[in-house]
């Protein structure tokens, strides 16, 4: 397990990456911006699980307060759908085989909105061959097999 720092508003906050074998598996939440670091540790892995925490318009629209709204979207908050689809478009290459969508806000974003985007972002980029998953609160994520 190979932990690396990433930018939130917490102490000493980190993503991982796991490898087993020459696999490697990217594990990265509660960032506010994609680092030049955790794009480098990320663009090695065949599967990911990776922050979309918000649709930026949810956010804006949202019954929050102010300072919160600004907190999330700052550089040590939280990723949007768009800057997760940035970074995946920025990453993704024909090793990757999966993208679990993770810590997506229940007031602020829609798994179909997350989905889409990603799923979008990755055909547009060539990669469809990426499968884009959910991660749940409640229960267990879909399983899958990486080569």
């Amino acid at each position: 397990m190979d932990p690396f720092s990433v930018p939130h508003d917490s102490y000493d906050p980190v993503g991982f990456v796991i490898s087993s074998e020459g696999t490697q598996v990217g594990v990265v939440t509660d960032m506010g911006m994609p680092s030049s670091l955790i794009r480098e540790r990320l663009r090695r892995c065949c599967a990911m699980v990776v922050e979309a925490n918000h649709d930026e318009q949810m956010l804006k629209n949202a019954k929050r307060p102010w300072a919160l709204k600004q907190r999330i979207a700052g550089r040590q908050g939280h990723l949007s759908n768009r800057q997760t689809c940035e970074l995946l478009a920025e990453i993704a290459g024909p090793h990757l085989q999966a993208v679990f969508l993770a810590h997506l806000s229940a007031e602020c974003n829609r798994p179909a909105l997350a989905m889409e985007a990603a799923e979008s972002v990755l055909r547009k980029n060539g990669h469809a061959h990426v499968a884009v998953r959910l991660t749940y609160p409640d229960r267990v994520s879909d399983v899958i097999s990486v080569t």
